[in-house]
């Protein structure tokens, strides 16, 4: 098995609890840093273990990871660092080897001592932790801000379907109860024109041959009245009504008489009867029922019509 070396994000790398950075002077940890930028990174790669698929924490090299942190502090663009991800099952060989080389490094001098640092020095390593913390701080706000960004879009976006697909299907039930409606219903006014009261005729004396004459003439009009009664077929409210008497069944055809006038409820029967005689042929007009429907006359049929 071999190892590589691989480039890992500075964020990936969880913050040590081990190694306090106060253990290092920061002197030491900013010359090293200024040594990062200058040569574009580590020569010495830090050992890593994988905590989770983006996640990682040291196993050795902390001093090179707090030099690593100062150097993104004075640049940001350094962002990352080099490092050997160790597997577990070679964990403690890895170990092993890192430690006999360093003690054979003429350089270990190089690493942080135990002595104690200065007053200056600990101020010093306080702030560069403070502004170590306010970074990862806000690092990580802005990823909870993504993140609650991105559910609540999602979730606004579902919202908008549902009521999307409410509003079509409430007009498409408005659009298919508007094709029942005849039009005429939709183009007449609500409220009939008032017709301007004729003057009435001045009262002059009359005689019994001009009064009878009147009662001749009103009793003759009443009679040509009831003899113009006509139906039309096109009527919209007449194609409603034989469109009715065609397809409804006898239960609801007898309970849509009663609801226009009870008298009318037995009328049910005999339309059905001729429906059935004829294997449910359909009327052809209102004036197919009228002739062949007893108990069925144009009056009558003219008031289904009207209450309908």
């Amino acid at each position: 098995m071999s190892l590589l070396t691989s480039s890992i994000d500075l964020d990936m790398i969880v913050s040590p609890v081990s190694q306090e950075i106060s253990q290092f002077q920061s002197s030491q940890i900013e010359q090293l840093a200024n040594l990062f930028l200058q040569a574009g990174g580590t020569v010495k790669p830090i050992l890593l273990r994988r905590v989770s698929p983006i996640s990682f924490e040291i196993l050795e090299g902390y001093f090179e990871y707090y030099a690593a942190l100062k150097a993104q502090e004075i640049d940001d663009q350094f962002t990352a660092i080099r490092a050997y991800v160790v597997p577990t099952e070679i964990e403690s060989t890895i170990l092993e080897q890192y430690n006999f080389l360093r003690s054979l490094d003429s350089s270990s001098s190089t690493e942080i001592t135990s002595s104690p640092t200065s007053k200056a020095e600990q101020q010093d390593l306080a702030q560069m932790e403070d502004a170590i913390a306010n970074r990862l701080e806000q690092k990580l706000s802005a990823i909870i801000d993504r993140i609650v960004e991105e559910r609540l879009h999602s979730s606004l976006q579902v919202f908008a379907n549902q009521i999307t697909q409410q509003l079509n299907s409430h007009l498409l039930d408005f659009k298919q109860s508007l094709s029942f409606v005849p039009i005429s219903q939709v183009l007449s006014p609500t409220q009939p024109i008032a017709s301007a009261p004729e003057p009435s005729p001045e009262k002059t004396p009359k005689s019994k041959t001009t009064k009878a004459a009147t009662t001749k003439t009103k009793t003759t009009s009443s009679k040509s009245k009831a003899k113009d009664i006509s139906i039309h077929n096109d009527d919209p409210k007449a194609l409603q009504v034989l469109n009715g008497l065609n397809t409804m069944n006898f239960a609801d055809l007898e309970r849509k008489l009663s609801q226009l006038k009870p008298s009318k409820r037995s009328l049910a029967k005999p339309i059905h009867e001729q429906r059935l005689q004829h294997h449910d042929q359909k009327f052809q007009s209102i004036e197919d029922v009228i002739s062949t429907v007893s108990g069925i006359k144009e009056t009558t049929m003219q008031k289904i019509i009207d209450a309908w």
